[in-house]
C-alpha cells in the first residue's frame, strides 16, 4: 500500500477552505481587482493638502482605508489560492499580477507619511482634538512616531517601487521549499508514507527510534542538497534588512525590526541573556529525557517523542476545536461563537 500526498482535487471539500467567503467566483476576484486598479490614482488628489484642514485629512484616510480594504481582500484570496498549489501557473500569474498593482497603490500613495509626519505640531495636536479624527488617533500618534525614520515623498516612493525587488528572496525560499524539493518517503508497517515539511514531526513523534532517525536524515539531506541557494536566499534577505535599516536610519536592522512593536533593545538583549543563564536548565530536561527514554545518546529526533507511553499524541480535528474554544474562553462568548463558527464552517483547510 503506498501512501501519497493528495491532489486538491481528491481532497473531501468539506476538509478545505472556502474561499467564496472572500469572492464567490474568480469572476467576482476580477472586477474588485478592476475597482482597485481604477480607483487607486484618486488618492493622489490629496497630495500636498493633508495639513489644509481636518476634513481633508480625514477624507484621505478613509479613501486610503477603502482601498486597503479592497486590497486585503484580494491579498487574502490570492494567497490562498496560492498556497492549495504553488506549481500551479495560474495561481502564480494571480499572484503576480496582483503584486504588480498593489506596487502601483503603495507607490501612489507613499506621500501620506510624510506628509502627516511634515504636519506643524501645533496644527497637528489641534487637529487630534477633533472629534472627526477620534477613530483614527492611535494611528496618526503611531504615524508620527515613525518620523526619524521616514524619507521623503519622492525617496519613499523609490524604495516602494524597489520592495519587490529588493525582497524576491521571501519568493524564492517559498517556491524552493514548498515547490521544488523533495523528501521521499519512509515504509511504516508495509506502507510507504510521504515525507513532506507537513508530515515531518509527525514521524517525530514515532516511538521507533529507527523511524524517527531516518526521517530526520531524509529530511535534511533535501536541505542540504540545496543548501548554496538556500543560504544564498538567506543572504540577500541578511542584506536586504540591513540596507532598509540604513536608509531609513536606524543604527541596526535590530533595533529597526524591535522600532515597529516599540520595544526597548534592552528588553531584547535580557531575554536572550535569560534564556543563555538558564540553558542549564534545558540541558537537565534533555538528560531527563535520555534517561527515560533509556537511550545512550539523545539526538535532536528524540526531542518530540512523549517521553511517557500512554501519552495520547493523536488530536483530531473536531477535539482540536473544542480544545481551542476552551482555552480561549475568557474572551468572551462573541469571540467564541464567531472563531467556532469558523472553524467549523471551512475558514482552514483541514
Amino acid at each position: 500500500m503506498t501512501s501519497k500526498i493528495p491532489a486538491r482535487s481528491e481532497i473531501p471539500e468539506s476538509d478545505t477552505w472556502d474561499l467564496s467567503q472572500l469572492f464567490q467566483t474568480e469572476v467576482a476576484y476580477r472586477e474588485a481587482f478592476a475597482q482597485l486598479r481604477d480607483l487607486y490614482p484618486k488618492i493622489a488628489e490629496y497630495r500636498t493638502r493633508l495639513g489644509e484642514a481636518v476634513k481633508t485629512l480625514f477624507a484621505c484616510l478613509e479613501f486610503d482605508k477603502v482601498l486597503n480594504q479592497i486590497a486585503e481582500r484580494l491579498g487574502h484570496y490570492a494567497s490562498l489560492k496560492n498556497a492549495e498549489d504553488s506549481s500551479n501557473n495560474d495561481s502564480l500569474s494571480r499572484q503576480a499580477e496582483l503584486t504588480s498593482l498593489l506596487t502601483k497603490v503603495r507607490e501612489v500613495s507613499s506621500f501620506i507619511n510624510p506628509e502627516i509626519q511634515q504636519i506643524p505640531e501645533e496644527i497637528f495636536l489641534r487637529f487630534l482634538d477633533d472629534p472627526i479624527l477620534t477613530p483614527w488617533k492611535i494611528t496618526l500618534i503611531k504615524i508620527r512616531r515613525y518620523k526619524p525614520h521616514t524619507l521623503s515623498e519622492q525617496e519613499e516612493r523609490l524604495l516602494t517601487l524597489g520592495d519587490p525587488v529588493i525582497r524576491g528572496h521571501s519568493d524564492i525560499f517559498s517556491q524552493l521549499t514548498n515547490v521544488d524539493m523533495k523528501f521521499g518517503s519512509l515504509n511504516v508497517e508495509g506502507r510507504d508514507l510521504v515525507l513532506s515539511q507537513s508530515s515531518y514531526f509527525s514521524f517525530l513523534n514515532n516511538r521507533d527510534r529507527d523511524l524517527r532517525r531516518q526521517a530526520f536524515h531524509q529530511f535534511y539531506a533535501e536541505f542540504d542538497d540545496h543548501k548554496y541557494s538556500l543560504a544564498s536566499a538567506l543572504s540577500s534577505s541578511v542584506r536586504a534588512d540591513v540596507f532598509s535599516a540604513k536608509v531609513r536610519n536606524y543604527p541596526s536592522a535590530r533595533e529597526a525590526s524591535l522600532f515597529h512593536d516599540n520595544i526597548p533593545v534592552a528588553v531584547y538583549d535580557n531575554l536572550i541573556a535569560t534564556v543563555r543563564k538558564n540553558l542549564p536548565v534545558l540541558h537537565e530536561y534533555y538528560e531527563l529525557r535520555r534517561e527515560i527514554l533509556k537511550l545512550d545518546e539523545i539526538h535532536q529526533y528524540d526531542t518530540f517523542v512523549p517521553m511517557v507511553p500512554v501519552v495520547r499524541t493523536k488530536v483530531t480535528f473536531d477535539e482540536a476545536i473544542e480544545l481551542i474554544l476552551k482555552a480561549l474562553k475568557p474572551l468572551g462568548a462573541e469571540y467564541l461563537l464567531t472563531l467556532g463558527n469558523g472553524l467549523r464552517s471551512r475558514w482552514v483547510d483541514r
